[in-house]
């Protein structure tokens, strides 16, 4: 980083804390307060930002992903400040969800963003698997109060399953960077990282299927970001997703830059801690420009639930 943009940066900072700008929520109660939660490390540098450090970083992109985990809601009422916070400088924050497909559009269109109430409901929004609306809610509302629009970002549900079967076409295979393979080290992480996530169940020659979808999720979420991020009204595009998707090596960001080269996403991962790893550097490969640590909350096992699902699916 230049001294130049350091410069602009702290004054940056400086102009956002002189108004008195919102703090970010405080973090649910932990048993035994550990250390980093609610601290936000910057990998290049080494050190912690702070709030408002976070924000002046967002200020300086069209492009800003907030990387979360799913149910935890923390991320989501930090996701939430940091959309009224882009708009307490000034700027109409577009919101993208990977909640969302494509094809769903038209019902965000509908009902504009005022009323964020029925919003869930019409999206069908927790019966398509994800946790309750009302997590994400306020995310909305931010945005709608600030001028902005919500955006759909994930690929339809039938375009997934001919992705992931191999039926889709040279068009589609095109548009979403599929015409090409991945580099081998890119490979094998996407599918070690499909494995993990599917607590080493799925079968193996599934993952392919799998690793090509994930690709075109991150392809399909770059597009819709890079569209959005070329409108001289609206700004910045804010991407909501998984921690995952977010990621600067191989994911959304990686894509979105080269839709467009001059531009430089700000990736921010919220991770939630483990007991035991209290320094940031325990966490490494930490591949986001800055990562906002919280608390984990208490959660069944997701990967017994995984064997009992893959189980009744073979009949066993």
């Amino acid at each position: 980083m230049t001294l130049i943009r350091l410069a602009a940066l702290a004054a940056l900072t400086f102009t956002i804390a002189a108004h008195a700008a919102e703090p970010p929520p405080a973090a649910m109660p932990a048993d035994g307060g550990h250390p980093l939660a609610g601290h936000i490390w910057h990998p290049a540098s080494g050190r912690m930002l702070s709030p408002d450090e976070v924000v002046a970083h967002a200020l300086e992109t069209n492009a800003v992903l907030l990387g979360e985990t799913h149910d935890n809601p923390d991320h989501h009422a930090l996701q939430a400040w940091m959309v009224r916070r882009l708009s307490q400088a000034g700027r109409r924050p577009a919101v993208v969800f990977e909640m969302i497909d494509l094809d769903q559009q038209p019902v965000l269109d509908a009902l504009g963003g005022g009323d964020t109430a029925r919003l869930g409901e019409a999206l069908n929004w927790e019966k398509r698997g994800w946790p309750a609306w009302t997590l994400y809610r306020p995310i909305a509302e931010a945005a709608a109060a600030a001028g902005g629009r919500l955006g759909a970002a994930n690929l339809p549900a039938a375009l997934t399953r001919q992705i992931a079967k191999g039926q889709h076409g040279p068009e589609t295979a095109a548009r979403f960077g599929l015409d090409q393979p991945p580099p081998p080290d890119v490979a094998a992480a996407l599918a070690e990282d499909i494995r993990a996530g599917h607590c080493g169940m799925l079968p193996e020659p599934a993952v392919p299927g799998m690793v090509r979808v994930q690709r075109a999720r991150d392809a399909a979420m770059a597009e819709a970001m890079a569209t959005i991020a070329a409108s001289p009204i609206l700004g910045p595009v804010v991407l909501i997703a998984g921690s995952g998707h977010v990621r600067t090596d191989y994911g959304v960001p990686a894509r979105l830059r080269r839709l467009i080269p001059d531009l430089r996403p700000f990736s921010l991962a919220f991770v939630e801690v483990e007991p035991e790893q209290t320094e940031p550097t325990a966490y490494d490969p930490l591949p986001f420009d800055a990562v906002w640590f919280t608390e984990g909350i208490a959660r069944d096992d997701s990967c017994e639930r995984m064997r009992r699902h893959m189980e009744k699916k073979d009949g066993r």
